[in-house]
């Protein structure tokens, strides 16, 4: 079983951006206008408007970068010349 808090989304009706009243979604359709104001919810679709109450949401946190490959060592110097 799968238990998630009510803010996790999912949870009961959603509330229109328009009209504010409560509208039950309904599994496998996806509602374009409000059907009591005639809102249309394809700005919020395709993220271009914050839905009102989730602008102070917490984004999703950033995948970490891959880690830097170690440093090569120096080359050695070169050989002195013999002494005579």
């Amino acid at each position: 079983m799968c238990f998630r808090p009510d803010s996790a989304g999912g949870g009961g009706p959603m509330k229109c951006p328009g009209c504010g009243k409560p509208i039950q979604m309904m599994a496998g359709i996806t509602l374009d206008k409000c059907p009591f104001c005639k809102e249309d919810f394809t700005p919020y679709l395709n993220g271009e408007k914050p839905i009102p109450g989730q602008e102070g949401a917490p984004a999703a946190p950033a995948a970490p970068g891959a880690p830097k490959a170690p440093g090569a060592p120096k080359a050695p110097g070169a050989p002195k010349a013999p002494g005579a």
